[in-house]
């Protein structure tokens, strides 16, 4: 253990000596010729250049044009740039790059992968979200705020179902650990699905099978998907602050 201090910077040096001297006992190495694999720290959609990711290489090498799995999303490598914000066209092992590319906006922790063609990357990608509906389960019925008030207060709900969408994937788990705290013994709150980015289509039509709500924090929600919310009687709140949403 390393003690660091983020307001003063201090431990930093002890913190890559322990480091270095792990990965040389353990005999840690990476291999920079073969694909690439690392880990998402940070994800966010800009409004000028998409879904925009930061990710460690954590073995093999990412150039510009390799086809990338990353979660329940893929795309070719449009960009890269370094932590000087500079285009580079490659990125080694232990190298962090910003990755523009990517049809959606990943979660932090997601693993990148490079795989060899579309046709690789649109199958894994669609494998994943039909496991991930598979846990979603195959709820009926539609259900507002206002609804499931209702049941939660005559003891017929047991569970109350959230897709929960921020600004960036990176506070996703500020968020939802201070939800987790609000269990209660005679209802359980159950995450469907989190992620950052606007609410879409997609997240209502998820919302709508198994009767759940979605919660934004610092996000929007088009005119168009509104209506959509509206049509499919899907609860839709919106938060400035994560303390705004918690208490509410």
């Amino acid at each position: 253990m390393v003690p660091v201090w983020a307001e003063t910077r201090g431990g930093r040096g002890e913190l890559i000596e322990m480091i270095l001297l792990v990965a040389d006992l353990q005999e840690l190495k990476a291999k920079p010729k073969r694909s690439a694999v690392g880990t998402i720290g940070e994800a966010e959609l800009d409004k000028g250049r998409g879904p925009v990711a930061t990710v460690l290489v954590q073995t093999g090498t990412l150039k510009v044009g390799d086809i990338i799995v990353v979660g329940e999303t893929f795309g070719r490598v449009r960009a890269l740039e370094n932590d000087k914000g500079k285009r580079v066209t490659k990125a080694g092992p232990a190298t962090a790059v910003v990755v523009l590319g990517l049809a959606d906006v990943p979660q932090a922790g997601d693993i990148l992968r490079v795989v060899a063609d579309d046709k690789e990357a649109r199958t894994m990608v669609e494998g994943r979200k039909a496991a991930t509906a598979a846990r979603v389960g195959d709820g009926r019925g539609r259900a507002t705020l206002e609804d499931l008030y209702r049941q939660i207060q005559a003891g017929q709900a047991k569970e109350l179902r959230i897709i929960l969408k921020s600004d960036v994937s990176g506070s996703l788990g500020a968020i939802t650990h201070p939800l987790e705290q609000l269990d209660q013994d005679d209802i359980r709150l159950n995450i469907l699905l989190q992620g950052a980015g606007d609410i879409n289509d997609n997240d209502l039509m998820l919302a709508a099978a198994p009767n759940a709500l979605v919660e934004g924090v610092n996000k929007k929600i088009t005119g168009t998907d509104r209506r959509a919310a509206h049509v499919e009687c899907v609860g839709v709140r919106l938060y400035e602050t994560i303390c705004n949403l918690t208490d509410a």
